[in-house]
């Protein structure tokens, strides 16, 4: 259950022309009736952050400077400070005034600059609610600065900076871009992932039960640090990528919205009697290990394939004939690849070079054997995924198949179990709209968008790591591992909310 929630300022909590809506007010009120702590973190200083402390509220410690300063609300209590050694700084400063930046310097309660009319001074001024003091040389206040800022309105310049001088600051200091215009350097250990682990340490709170939410790549760290991130709609695919969600843009009351999607609208605790988020209306599975179980007729298709080409090969060659391997060989070169790819792979293994052609021509050879195999025989279906289903059907929910494998209809058919879905995402969709396989998102969303429902509202049942990062990597609502193998720790770790042995575990016991 999340205990707290830390959210970004400039670009989340407040509007493009920095306003604090009352949406927003509204919204941190609702978090504290449930009991959900709320707090932020910001490039400000603490003085900047005066403006949010009585409309929100907050009553936790605030982090300034991205984690270079944890004070206690009053902003004037420091309880952690993360200063720059002063002979980076100089460094730092040489290099962004030499690049042709703006620079300005944070120390202790002040900030320091050197031209009054330069870009972005006025609207900084606006934004922290006081003056800066402008001194001929930096290099007077730089032994022990939280925070030295690069200014330029040429956001491609700024860029390029953020890039050169990260790299020659190496472990010694922190440059990232807090805005496009804003390049800012901070102690190494002055970045929001450290804001989270901080916060956690002072509130005694394990981090899955903290929430994080931003819009820029300075975020990144709290996001992926963080149990749960929410990245902003206007932030760059680059940030989205790395959040468990995304909401709405800060100009479309995002942050309320996610409080009220992500944080208060499907607790942790708050599961239905299938043991997933209220807001799902779909579910997704992927095919082969969640599904069905036709690893068997795979080996069984291959082993006609290869033992028939083997066969002519050595009679042509006058070599002896050694039959394909259906276990030791189907595992190490052909389960669960693409099969162009493991057709290679094995053909490789035996020493044995063919054209691109060639071995097009076998993998499609291999399809005709399957198939041919799924009119004789029926394909194996888990008992546990098919009780699923079904009570996921009975509760109103749609669902999909999503797999790489081309003959999804056709395994269905053969296991009895086409009229339990509505969609099929398959390989030969896949190449048709040009998808990219797992784990990229691609086929998983197109599942979304035939079902006609968001990703947020749809669950993911995968069994490898590339599917289940293709579900996280979605935003999908809830992205469920199926460990059949011993994997739960390489599921979780790839982005899966909860790992189970097999589905039947999500359902709700049956009163006896």
């Amino acid at each position: 259950m999340i205990k707290l929630l830390i959210a970004d300022v400039d670009g989340t909590l407040v509007t493009p022309d920095k306003a604090l809506t009352s949406r927003t007010r509204d919204a941190v009120a609702r978090l504290r009736a449930a009991g959900v702590d709320f707090t932020v973190t910001s490039g400000r200083p603490p003085r900047g952050m005066r403006t949010l402390i009585e409309p929100l509220g907050l009553t936790a410690p605030v982090a300034a400077f991205n984690g270079g300063m944890y004070v206690k609300s009053d902003l004037k209590t420091v309880l952690l400070q993360r200063s720059i050694a002063p002979e980076v700084a100089r460094d730092a400063i040489a290099y962004l005034l030499g690049a042709g930046l703006d620079a300005w310097v944070y120390q202790g309660a002040d900030w320091f600059i050197t031209r009054a009319d330069a870009p972005h001074v006025a609207r900084e001024r606006g934004n922290v609610g006081f003056d800066p003091i402008v001194i001929p040389d930096l290099h007077a206040v730089l032994e022990a600065p939280i925070k030295i800022v690069g200014v330029s309105d040429d956001l491609a310049l700024v860029a390029r900076c953020e890039a050169e001088l990260g790299a020659r600051l190496g472990a010694e200091a922190t440059a990232l871009r807090s805005q496009p215009y804003y390049l800012d350097v901070t102690h190494p250990e002055a970045n929001k992932g450290m804001v989270v682990r901080d916060a956690a340490r002072m509130l005694h709170l394990p981090l899955e039960e903290i929430a994080t939410i931003g819009d820029m790549l300075n975020d990144v760290p709290m996001l992926t640090v963080a149990g749960t991130g929410i990245a902003m709609g206007n932030a760059s695919a680059d940030v989205q990528r790395f959040a468990r969600h995304v909401t709405r843009s800060n100009a479309e009351e995002g942050f309320a919205y996610a409080v009220d999607a992500f944080i208060l609208g499907e607790p942790p605790i708050a599961r239905t009697p299938l043991g997933l988020p209220p807001r799902t209306r779909a579910c997704l599975f992927a095919l082969d290990g969640v599904l069905t179980q036709t690893s068997r007729l795979h080996a069984q298709a291959w082993k006609q394939l290869f033992d028939h080409y083997l066969h002519r090969r050595a009679l042509a060659s006058g070599q002896p004939f050694i039959p394909f391997d259906g276990i030791r060989e189907y595992g190490a070169h052909l389960d669960g690849r693409a099969p162009a790819e493991g057709v290679r792979s094995f053909v490789v293994s035996r020493g044995i070079e063919l054209t691109d052609a060639t071995i097009q021509g076998l993998a499609r050879r291999k399809r005709e054997l399957l198939a041919e195999l799924l009119t004789q025989q029926r394909a194996d279906t888990y008992e546990g995924s098919m009780r699923f289903i079904e009570a996921a059907r009975a509760a109103g929910l749609r669902t999909g198949v999503v797999t790489s494998e081309d003959l999804c209809q056709q395994i269905l058919a053969s296991a009895g179990a086409n009229a339990l879905f509505d969609v099929c995402i398959d390989g030969a969709v896949a190449a048709a709209e040009k998808l990219a396989r797992k784990p990229a998102p691609d086929l998983y969303l197109a599942a979304a968008r035939a079902l006609g429902v968001d990703p947020e509202e749809a669950a993911v049942f995968d069994d490898g790591p590339a599917g289940v990062e293709a579900g996280k990597a979605g935003h999908f609502g809830y992205v469920v591992g199926v460990d059949r193998a011993g994997r739960e720790a390489d599921l979780r770790h790839h982005g899966a909310d909860v790992v189970v042995a097999d589905l039947s575990a999500l359902l709700e016991p049956t009163p006896a």
